[in-house]
């Protein structure tokens, strides 16, 4: 029985007609759009911790629900900022796993897409619980002003 990665692999060598340049080309292109998306997120984590440098002291001090959440909150999207540095944008060539059969090398890197994916995905993941208790505790600052 064959992995749907060798599946997904084959069909895609099909589709540029036998082409494994091509094919690698492929895989290539998703991998930039996931890294694409990471620097996104790190711009949006960026954002959520600037704007904390700021306001997070009024925040804080609207009361001891404001404080966790915003403590909370500043920490899951860190974590999600680790998770994409650390699971996305870790350096790896595709031209080091090329083997002598090239679709063996478009499986491998099928593989490392997939694993930054899942890498890409819990950071989003965190980083919308994060963001979610992050704006918690802005409503809070909202509905108890001093």
């Amino acid at each position: 029985m064959t992995h749907p990665r060798d599946d997904e692999a084959r069909r895609i060598v099909d589709l540029v007609g036998g082409d494994h340049r091509a094919a690698f080309g492929i895989v290539e292109g998703q991998l930039a759009v996931l890294v694409l998306r990471t620097q996104v997120l790190l711009s949006l984590s960026g954002i959520v911790i600037t704007v904390t440098g700021f306001s997070g002291r009024a925040i804080a001090q609207t009361g001891d629900l404001a404080r966790v959440l915003i403590s909370a909150g500043i920490l899951i999207v860190l974590a999600a900022a680790l998770t994409a540095i650390g699971g996305v944008l870790k350096l790896r060539w595709l031209t080091q796993d090329i083997a002598d059969d090239p679709l063996t090398t478009v499986t491998r890197a099928l593989a490392l897409r997939d694993a930054k994916s899942r890498s890409l995905g819990v950071a989003m993941i965190l980083f919308g619980i994060g963001f979610a208790c992050y704006c918690a505790a802005i409503a809070q600052l909202l509905m108890h002003p001093r």
